[in-house]
């Protein structure tokens, strides 16, 4: 069953579907106001870009908080928890070779360097600063930094998923890095925009069950 958050995704999708998209679209991609059309079409593909990336950020913060809680609450261990140790890109050291330091520069933080709960919580915490301060879109690569880290199963992601995820993303920057002008010039078909999210929603629909099983195993405890 989908969750919550991909539900709202969907009714998000709808809602900029009613707002910027015709109501009846022309099979032929002939409108009245090409320029109106046009616009909005654009304006429709960098607001649906907006929204999927934000689903896919906040399902794995979701997850990753779960993670630390499930952990700090019971000492659970899920494999989230184990991804997002093994993808932190932090170095994990080796044991100090005494319990207690007399160098009283390193006294303060000394017993961090024998507690995993203080490394794995800095794992976490640096996690979610990237999800959201350093992620920029949805193409493969920000999708390997976000999913891979909490275990997602990324045989679940097939090529023609990352495919089509890279071309919404590079055609949404298109429009957000250049002038309007440009792009308006040239008819956008709005039939064709709305065809790109359905089949995006379709293929999302299987990461957000994949979301699900990860975020249940994560707070089994």
């Amino acid at each position: 069953m989908p969750s919550g958050r991909f539900a709202i995704l969907r009714d998000r999708i709808e809602e900029l579907r009613r707002l910027l998209l015709p109501w009846r679209f022309d099979p032929t991609g002939s409108y009245r106001d090409p320029l109106r059309v046009t616009t909005r079409a654009l304006s429709f593909r960098v607001l649906a870009h907006a929204e999927v990336e934000t689903y896919l950020e906040d399902r794995v913060l979701e997850i990753a908080t779960t993670a630390l809680k499930s952990w700090e609450d019971s000492r659970f261990v899920s494999v989230a928890t184990i991804h997002l140790m093994g993808f932190s890109g932090k170095a994990m050291e080796l044991p100090p070779s005494t319990l207690f330091t007399s160098d009283q520069g390193k006294q303060k933080d000394w017993h961090t360097r024998t507690a995993i709960d203080d490394r794995f919580a800095r794992c976490v915490s640096d996690f979610q600063r990237r999800v959201r301060n350093e992620n920029h879109g949805v193409k493969e690569r920000n999708i390997m930094e976000m999913l891979v880290p909490v275990g997602f199963d990324m045989g679940k992601c097939d090529a023609l998923f990352l495919q089509s995820m890279n071309s919404f993303g590079e055609a949404r920057g298109a429009v957000a890095h250049s002038s309007g002008k440009s792009h308006v010039q040239k008819a956008v078909d709005p039939k064709s925009e709305y065809e790109v999210l359905q089949s995006i929603l379709t293929s999302l629909l299987q990461v957000d069950l994949e979301f699900n099983r990860i975020l249940a195993d994560s707070s089994q405890a």
